[in-house]
Order: structure tokens, then sequence, then C-alpha cells
């Protein structure tokens, strides 16, 4: 039986030796996952969370105890705590990214138990991640959720249940009590029986492969006397091989990207829907198949959102280019590997297990030592180890690799040649910080960037015998002020802090063909390039090609970039004529109609004052032979060409596949500004602990472009068992905002109101 305990906590953000006996009358009443300190969006110090506080639970067993064994299991604090159950000093124990299990079997009562936890946050060397100054933060609190465990006194741990593409089943647990026990396993498909055995290795027949497009997931029971283990599995194959990855003996490019865990306000507290969302929006939203778990081991509600998906998983030990030779460190670093492979084997999206800190220096007693273990516990997976530098050492499986080659559009990847070492070889880190953009950047650093990732994209399809490539990363994160921009923030995601697109997310989005899109990443507003003159303007979308319209006219129809780029399945397309059909003069012969656009062509893209001679001679010789004058040329300039002082223009882009439109866009002058929103669920359902959603909003103009200038405020109220992230009063950030909402420990309607100064958005929920 477990025993959910993350409601009705008590919490005081300190420590006193009189707190062992009683917390004060003032302490907060608070659930998990909690945070010692919400953090700002930016510029702050790493110390205000580094700190000792001290949580309070109070409760009762709901099932009988009596010649029972009881565990309570904390999925994640950061980082370590002295815990204490009904006065008895149970110990000191380190989480950070690893679950702690304590058996309380000899201290725990059936009624009015207190459990103490006193936390203490402040980074500490003899762990990992912790040595040197680490790019990411590590934050505070009881993060992850907190159970209590009522078994027999002989009971199993760390069920593994792996599924091959042949039926096969193995089995693997670890017995406490009792050696001598039976075992059943029961195989359910849909919540029907479909096989039964009293062994530990059987095949189950018909079985439904699990892929990345077919997730099919099985439950597998096992029972004991007294008690019923259920473990989700799917039936696959997947090896690395040195000429590719490959899925059921199918061949499959990886392309995917890094994911942080911790998010604004609450850094790494946030419950099961917040972890869910982000798998959804990297499966179905950016697009990617894999996602690699840096710098640690995470979620389980994330991790089986990934098996439910199909969403391909690689995971990492807790680490970050730091490794020391202190034996303390060095056996707490095996813990974490022994720890991860344990807590996530048994994930059917899980294709490697990562077992090197990632951009360490070789080490070979170490790195020799971490395979050994990673092999004896999972003998069924392979091991990778991720490098910054050509030569090391490869003593995993697959060579991973950060490479960050990429200086221009002209080169993506290095050839996989030059480092794998004869193994399979696996980008695992590209851009990031070679190529920051925040979401305040310039629209044309924003572009540059976005175009990168297409040119990696590219170059990952191109080698045929590279597994794949990573990039860094999902979402720009928090950070230490060693980092970043000095602000707290390091701004490498393709979505921003608040999971809020930016231009490269776009890029991703293009490699599939399931939901048609367009989207003109040039913003087209003179003011916003040099001289006011629109040079290339790109397109990212997924359709055969665009029309282009301007005020109404057609102009012409332009199609995907693949003399740039291509081996990527869409790529951008680049919009080089803001003119074309749409120039019609009954003062001058359709004759000279397409030389008058390319001139026209020319200055718009490159500025008057660089047109060629030919363009000089020919608008003399229309001047001189059909009796224009020079305002009649401006009037031309003004209208088929002219942003900076000429009326601004209404441009639509139609995305065609086959011969029907599928998609639209808009790009025009904004004159009138709206705030839009979509919310991620509005039921919410309090279960093992709190629920959540996120409301991402945008302010956009008329023609459904984001106003990105527009630092304005958001005032939120909410109404009903729910309660808001954060401020009353939030700041949009390059005119988007995500705002996250948590459920109370009760039932009800209920209602967020945002308002931006005329305007209002009600969303109603109830909490169940």
């Amino acid at each position: 039986m477990r025993q959910p305990l993350n409601f009705d906590w008590k919490y005081v953000g300190d420590y006193k030796d009189s707190y062992l006996k009683s917390l004060p009358k003032d302490a907060s009443i608070i659930n998990i996952p909690h945070t010692v300190k919400d953090v700002p969006y930016n510029y702050f110090s790493e110390e205000i969370y580094q700190k000792i506080s001290t949580y309070e639970k109070c409760f009762d067993v709901d099932e009988d105890i009596k010649n029972k064994a009881i565990v309570i299991k904390f999925d994640g604090f950061m980082v370590k705590a002295k815990i204490y159950l009904n006065d008895k000093y149970l110990g000191e124990f380190a989480s950070l990214y690893i679950p702690v299990e304590i058996d309380v079997s000899d201290v725990i009562k059936q009624k009015d138990n207190r459990l103490l936890v006193v936390l203490d946050s402040h980074e500490d060397n003899n762990y990992p991640p912790f040595g040197f100054v680490v790019d990411y933060l590590t934050f505070g609190g009881i993060y992850r959720e907190v159970n209590l465990f009522v078994h027999p006194k002989t009971y199993l741990n760390n069920i593994y249940v792996r599924g091959d593409m042949n039926g096969k089943v193995n089995i693997e647990y670890d017995v406490i009590g009792d050696k001598d026990i039976k075992v059943k396993h029961e195989i359910y498909k849909d919540n029907q029986l479909v096989c039964s055995s009293d062994e530990n290795e059987f095949v189950v027949p018909d079985i439904s492969l699990w892929d990345i497009n077919n997730p099919t997931l099985y439950t597998c029971k096992t029972i004991i006397d007294g008690e019923t283990y259920e473990n989700k599995f799917g039936f696959r194959n997947a090896e690395f091989r040195n000429d590719g990855f490959y899925l059921n003996n199918n061949k499959l490019k990886l392309v995917g990207l890094n994911r942080h865990q911790s998010y604004p306000i609450k850094g790494y507290a946030m419950p099961k829907a917040m972890q869910v969302n982000d798998a959804d929006t990297l499966k179905y939203d950016i697009c990617v198949n894999v996602v690699r778990t840096s710098h640690y081991p995470q979620s389980e509600h994330f991790l089986s959102r990934c098996d439910e998906i199909g969403l391909l998983v690689i995971n990492e030990i807790p680490g970050w280019q730091h490794l020391s030779k202190d034996n303390v460190w060095r056996e707490h670093f095996y813990n974490n590997v022994r720890a991860m492979v344990k807590k996530e084997r048994g994930h059917t999206a899980l294709i490697a297990h990562g077992v090197r800190v990632d951009e360490s220096v070789d080490d070979h007693e170490l790195y020799t030592n971490a395979n050994k273990i990673a092999h004896e516990l999972d003998k069924y997976r392979q091991t990778i180890g991720v490098r910054n530098f050509k030569g090391s050492e490869l003593l995993e499986d697959i060579y991973g690799y950060n490479d960050f080659s990429c200086g221009d559009l002209k080169h993506g990847l290095d050839k996989p040649k030059t480092y794998k070492q004869n193994k399979p070889g696996l980008v695992t880190e590209y851009l990031g910080h070679m190529d920051p953009v925040k979401p305040t950047s310039d629209n044309k650093t924003k572009i540059e960037v976005a175009l990168r990732h297409a040119r990696v994209l590219n170059d990952n399809y191109m080698h045929k015998d590279l597994c794949g490539a990573i990039g860094w990363c999902m979402a720009d994160y928090h950070t230490h002020t060693d980092f970043g921009s000095g602000d707290h923030i390091c701004p490498h995601g393709v979505l921003d802090i608040y999971r809020n697109k930016k231009h490269s997310a776009y890029i991703y989005k293009a490699d599939q063909d399931k939901v048609p899109f367009i989207n003109v990443i040039s913003n087209m507003k003179p003011g916003d390039v040099p001289a006011g003159v629109f040079e290339d303007i790109y397109i990212i979308t997924n359709c055969d090609y665009v029309k282009l319209y301007k005020e109404g006219k057609y102009v012409a129809s332009f199609y995907p970039n693949k003399k740039q780029f291509p081996n990527l399945k869409h790529p951008p397309i680049l919009v080089d004529d803001l003119i074309g059909e749409s120039f019609d003069d009954p003062r001058i012969p359709k004759k000279y109609h397409k030389k008058i656009t390319k001139a026209l062509t020319y200055a718009g893209t490159y500025g008057l004052g660089a047109i060629k001679l030919h363009h000089k001679l020919l608008l003399a010789f229309i001047m001189g032979v059909y009796k224009l004058k020079y305002e009649d040329v401006v009037n031309i300039w003004n209208e088929h060409v002219g942003s900076w002082g000429g009326k601004a223009k209404t441009y639509h882009f139609e995305g065609i596949i086959g011969d029907k439109v599928v998609a639209t866009c808009d790009v025009g002058p904004s004159t009138k500004f709206f705030l839009k929103g979509d919310i991620s669920k509005d039921v919410l359902v309090n279960e093992d602990t709190y629920d959540a959603a996120r409301i991402s909003l945008r302010y956009e103009d008329e023609h459904g472009k984001i106003a990105q200038y527009a630092p304005k405020i958001v005032h939120i109220e909410t109404k009903g068992p729910i309660e808001l992230v954060g401020d009353a009063n939030q700041v949009l950030v390059n005119g988007q905002l995500s705002v996250y909402i948590f459920s109370k420990n009760e039932k009800g309607k209920a209602s967020v109101k945002l308002t931006l100064e005329d305007q209002e958005l009600t969303y109603n929920l109830e909490v169940k």
C-alpha cells in the first residue's frame, strides 16, 4: 500500500533546536513539491535559497502496520536533510536528484506520527554536481513527492520489467526479507490478461511493438503473498550501431533537445502536470523524437510521459565538468550511477544510460567503474559518455560529443569519423552558448540563430553514420551568476524560460508533416533593419511552397531553400522579391516590367545607394522616353518597395500543400493589439498532490504577430480553490508570458482573470 504524504506540511524558513519539539505557531502551511524560496525572473543571488529550513508533517497511517515493513520514500530534495520521526533521529541523507528510502518500521505509529525534516539547501562540494561552479542552479526544497509504503515483511523493490521485439520478457527485482518466495507475473494489454508465468523470463505471444509513432504499453502485475506490483513497459529493441541508431531494427535519425527541469519562480518544484506538459511540448509542439535529461536524473512523471507518447530518452548522472579525486565525492558519484540506473531502467523510452560527467576530462578508473555498474544493473542498454573534445578515451558503448563547431551557415556539424573511434556516434549538444539568443534579442539575431539550427539539422541528416544530434537546449534556464548574461539566465533554449517559442523552435516543428503551419520569422518592420532595407525574409513552414500577396495583389510563389539546406525535409523558404507580378504601371510598356521589378527588388534588398549602373541607366531611359518626373519615380518606389517613409504594407502568405491552401500568415502595420491565451487544462485533479495548469499568454497585433516590444504588465486575479504562482502583477517578456496556477487541497469552481490595460481574459476551472 502506498500512502502519499504531500498535503498540509508545516514549513519554517530557518532552523532552531526548539523546532525538534514543535514548530512556531506562525509556520506556513505548504504542499509538496515545495521550494524554499521563490526566485525572480532575473537578477538575483543564488544565495537566496541556500539555507537551512524545517518541514513538519503529522499523519496517521491508513493501513494496519502490525508486522509490516514501513518505508518512507522521498523522491527528491535538495541537498541534504536530517530526518526525525516521532522524536527519533533517523540520520542525515543526501538526495539531490535521486530518491531516498528510509525503513521506519521500528519507530512509526498507527496514529499521530510527526515527521520532521531539517533541510540544508547549501551547495556541498562532497556531492556531484558540486565542487566547482555549475552552469545551472539547484534551488532548494522537498521538490518531488513523498510517499509512505506499507509492505508485508517480505516485499519486492526496484522491479525492472523489460520486453524485447520478439516478445521476450525479463524481470528483475530485489527481495527484501525472506528470499524464499513464490512470484507470479501477469501481463495485461488494455486491461485484458494476455499472458501469465511463474518464471522471470518468458515469451508473450502476438505482441504489439512500442515505437515512437505507436508507443504501445503493457502492464506487468507481479504478485507475491499479500502484495501486487504494477509496472508499465513496452516491447522494443533499441541499439546504437556504427552506422546509426536502430529502433526495432529500423534505422531512425535522432533529432532532439536537452532539457533542464527548472521552471520560473518555483525552480525545481513543479508537480506532475507540468512535467507532463514539458514532455508533450517536446513531442507535439516542437516535434523532436528524443530528449537528453541533462545534467541529472529527472522526474518519474516526465519519464513516464515519455513512455506514453513515444519520446525517446537518454539520461545522465549529476554533474557538469568537475571531477574530484576525493574518495567521498567519488563514492557519491558511484552511488548516483547505481541509483539512476535502478530508478530509470524500467522506462521503455530510455535508450541509453549517460554515465560520464558532462564535458569532464578523462578518468580511466572512475569511468571504467561507472560503465561496469551500469552494465551489471542493466545489461540490455548501452552506455554513453559525453565530452566536448576529440580524442577522449572511449570506455562507453557510444561516443557522445558536444559539437560546437557551427560558426556560420556554411557549417553545422563536424564529420563523425573525426571523433567516434569506430563506435556509434551521437552529437549530444550543439549551439547553445555558442549562439545565445534572448527573447528580447533583435530580430536579425533571432533569424540567424534559427538558421544555424537548420544548418545543424541539415548536417545531422547528411552524415548517414551519425546516430543523431541533440541540441542545447529546450528552454532557457536559471544559472549561476558566472554564466548567462549576468542576469542568472542562460538564453540557450529554443523556448524561453516560460516555455514560449523563439524562432528556432519552428525549425524543429517544420521537420514533421502532421500539422501544417507557416511562420514568417522576419517581422518586416523598417525600423528594425539597417537603413530601413528588408534584406532576406525567411519563412519556416512544412508546406510545399508559399504564395505571397501584397496589398491583395499576387506577387510570386516561393519554394523551400533546398540549395542551402539540401538534406532537410522542409527547409526554410527565402523570400527575395516583394514585387514580382504585382508591378503594373500603364505608363510603362509591359516588356520593361520584369527589368524594372529586378531593379526595384535589388534596391529594396541592398539599398538605393547600392544599385548597379545598368539599373540606373534603365531608370534614366524610362524617365526620358516615357516622360516620368522624379516624383513619379518616388511614387513608384513608395508603392512597390519603399519601407521608410512610405505607407506600411500588408503582406499575406499562403502555405500550399498539393494545390490546397493549408495555412496562412499575415504581416502588416500594427495598429490594434489583443491579449490572447491558451490554458493547458481547465480541470485540476488533486491526486497524490496538487495539480497545476499553465496559461500561455501572447500580446498580438491584428495580424496575429507577437508585439515583441511590449513589456506590459498583466494583472492576475484568482477565485476559488486555486493559487497563483508568483505575484499578482507579472510582465510580458517579448510579448509573451506563462502564468502558472496550482490547485489547493479543496474542491470546487475556480477562475483566473488576466487584465492588460483595458483587455481581460477569464478562464473558468474546476478542482476535483
